[in-house]
Order: structure tokens, then sequence, then C-alpha cells
């Protein structure tokens, strides 16, 4: 049964962040320009960073609650953080901010979760 659940949330996981990947690639394609295509890419970056934490920040507080789901929204929000600042237009600046975002939410995630299931142990 523990296996299933490990299986369980690294599918939520993955299923939310290729939702958030497609669907940006859906609605708010790459255009052909070179230079459109880095303020694109830091478009991108803008929209879905702060989607990442929210679904990492949520995932935290349903952890708690219902720890299945909850796991699944971090694990998810991790993957769609990392996926804001991969384009390879877009400029060092934001993705430095994107990794210390990435970093202080890891933290915020470990601090609310995982410190608390120590304690209980």
């Amino acid at each position: 049964m523990r296996v299933l659940r490990v299986i369980y949330v690294l599918g939520i996981a993955v299923a939310l962040a290729l939702l958030v990947v497609f669907g940006i690639r859906a609605f708010f394609p790459d255009p052909q320009s070179y230079l459109q295509t880095a303020i694109h890419a830091r478009d991108v970056f803008c929209i879905v960073l702060p989607l990442g934490v929210v679904f990492a920040i949520v995932g935290t507080f349903l952890q708690r609650r219902q720890g299945i789901f909850g796991a699944g929204l971090i694990l998810g929000g991790i993957g769609t953080m990392i996926y804001a600042v991969t384009p390879y237009n877009l400029d060092n600046i934001p993705k430095f901010i994107g990794i210390a975002v990435i970093l202080a939410v890891l933290v915020f995630v470990g601090y609310k979760v995982l410190l608390p299931l120590r304690k209980n142990n």
C-alpha cells in the first residue's frame, strides 16, 4: 500500500507540472522572433513561478490534513517552479531570483512538513 501511495503522489506531481507546461504552450505560444522570444521567456517566468509557489504553499497546508494530496501539490509546485527557470532565453537575474524562491519554498516546506514528522517519530 505504501508503494501505491508514493506512485499516486508522484502521479499528481507530474500531472500538475505537465498541466502547467502544456497550458503555457497551448494558451501562450512561443513567438517566432528571437527578441520576442526573450520577452516571452520573461513573461512565462512571471506567470509560472508564482503559480508553482502557490501550489507548493497550498500543498504544505493540505499536507497536515490530507497528506497524500498535499505531497502531490508540493512536488508539482516544485516541478512547476523548476520549469519557470529553465527557458534558455531567460536572463540570469530572473533565473537567480527563481532559484532563490525555489530554495525558500523548499526550506518553508521542510520546516512545516518534515520537521514535525521528525518530532513525532
